[in-house]
């Protein structure tokens, strides 16, 4: 069966504070479609353009955001590589001064030159500049990097690694490129969740625009942030969910507000202080009940057994030496043997917030999201912090830690599936993300 990747997202910072969250790519088997279920009426007016103009706006989001593009970095920290652009295009510098021009999709290579940005052209000629802009003439036109195709431009720096590519594209558009890839081009009984996703993401991505003058872009193309995958990721059912939310955000007190999100949170979805220990929450991310009146959780939809994880004793001890000091939890002169593990601590949802090692090094403690990080199976993330605990050993040594668990992501927020399962039982994308940001309210950034 074909699979697609829901991936669950890792830094949120608006309304409420700043805070980290993890992410993890969990691969899924695509939906069959089912016969008989009634199609959830869109969020507002399906039309190009189109949003609820009843809601009041975001205070201050639009002068804030002035109609400014998303700026995503799709390449960082290589020392060259091959653009084009389709149609006319331009090169210009940081003045608008025009360096280069063309017709058609030639080669172009881009390379770092100590602090500048070297282009060259397939007729030789080269030019260089301190910044230096990839510009199509037409609007509906695309630049490439890498082979990989991009709706706006390509605004490109030189840095102390290498190159750092930055494609700037319209709020819309940039969604256009990250719900295919985050939630999947889903059958119609989907539409719902897929709204709500396209709001959640949405949110995120403005949220994040302009928060950082420092840096020369808003977002990352990777797990990161969220997925991006440019003009070649667009698909016509999300496309269609973008249309419908056009423009709409989460908002708290009038500030945009935070919206993560993940791909399977089980019964209750968590506080953010359960997983981000770090982190300061939010009054609308609280852990929610997400079962159905049958008493089902509405994730269920995923069709997710749960999990299990082996890890033997010497396993653990190089899982810590090796992962362990990021998070605070590596012994000084490494874990040596694992003597205990145990549940030191769980939060309303259930979730461990504090996992103790014994170790001939010294104890060390785990807290929310770093148990993922830490304890990696061939690398990859530990689906959850939902799990139960069983250690084997003799006396004074663990031999294996067995972990039984349910769940994938960090669980705060909207869950993808129970999003999916609201949806199929009829749910509209209000529904959906009311139940998963209680507080909240949509509103337009224009």
């Amino acid at each position: 069966m074909p699979t697609q990747q829901i991936r669950r997202t890792v830094r949120r910072r608006a309304a409420g504070g700043a805070w980290l969250c993890a992410t993890i790519v969990v691969a899924l088997p695509a939906c069959a479609s089912r016969a008989g279920a009634r199609a959830p009426e869109p969020l507002v007016p399906e039309s190009e353009g189109a949003f609820n103009r009843g809601l009041p706006g975001v205070v201050n989001a639009a002068a804030r955001l002035g109609g400014r593009p998303v700026r995503i970095a799709v390449g960082e920290g290589v020392s060259a590589g091959d653009a084009c652009a389709a149609g006319s295009w331009r090169a210009v510098d940081d003045a608008g001064r025009v360096l280069a021009s063309g017709m058609g999709c030639s080669a172009l290579r881009l390379a770092a030159d100590g602090a500048r940005v070297r282009l060259a052209t397939a007729d030789g000629a080269v030019v260089s500049a301190a910044r230096l802009v990839l510009r199509p003439d037409h609007p509906d036109s695309v630049v490439l990097w890498r082979g990989k195709r991009y709706r706006g431009e390509l605004d490109v720096t030189s840095a102390s690694r290498g190159l750092v590519v930055v494609n700037r594209v319209g709020l819309e558009d940039y969604l256009r490129g990250v719900l295919p890839l985050e939630i999947g081009g889903r059958d119609p009984r989907d539409r719902a969740a897929v709204e709500a996703q396209a709001v959640a993401a949405r949110t995120y991505a403005a949220a994040r625009m302009g928060a950082n003058a420092m840096r020369a872009w808003d977002l990352v193309s990777s797990t990161a942030d969220q997925v991006y995958g440019g003009r070649d990721a667009e698909h016509d059912a999300t496309d269609a969910a973008v249309r419908a939310t056009r423009g709409l955000v989460l908002t708290f007190n009038d500030a945009i507000a935070q919206a993560p999100y993940h791909s399977h949170g089980g019964a209750v979805t968590a506080a953010p202080d359960e997983v981000f220990w770090r982190a300061n929450g939010a009054p609308y991310l609280r852990p929610v009940d997400d079962r159905a009146p049958d008493g089902r959780c509405w994730c269920d939809a995923s069709g997710r057994a749960p999990w299990e994880r082996r890890f033997t004793g010497r396993e653990l001890a190089e899982l810590l030496d090796r992962h362990g000091a990021a998070y605070g939890a590596r012994p000084p002169a490494g874990a040596g043997v694992i003597r205990d593990v145990r549940i030191a601590a769980r939060g309303p949802s259930g979730r461990i917030t504090r996992l103790e090692l014994e170790t001939s090094g010294g104890r060390v403690v785990l807290r929310g999201n770093d148990i993922r990080y830490v304890l990696r199976t061939r690398g990859e993330l530990l689906p959850s912090t939902a799990f139960d605990v069983r250690v084997e050993g003799g006396v004074g040594e663990v031999a294996a830690l067995v972990l039984r668990g349910t769940g994938a992501g960090h669980g705060v927020g909207m869950s993808q599936w129970g999003a999916i399962g609201r949806a199929r039982a009829g749910q509209d994308a209000r529904t959906i993300l009311a139940a998963y940001y209680p507080g909240t309210r949509l509103a337009p950034l224009e």
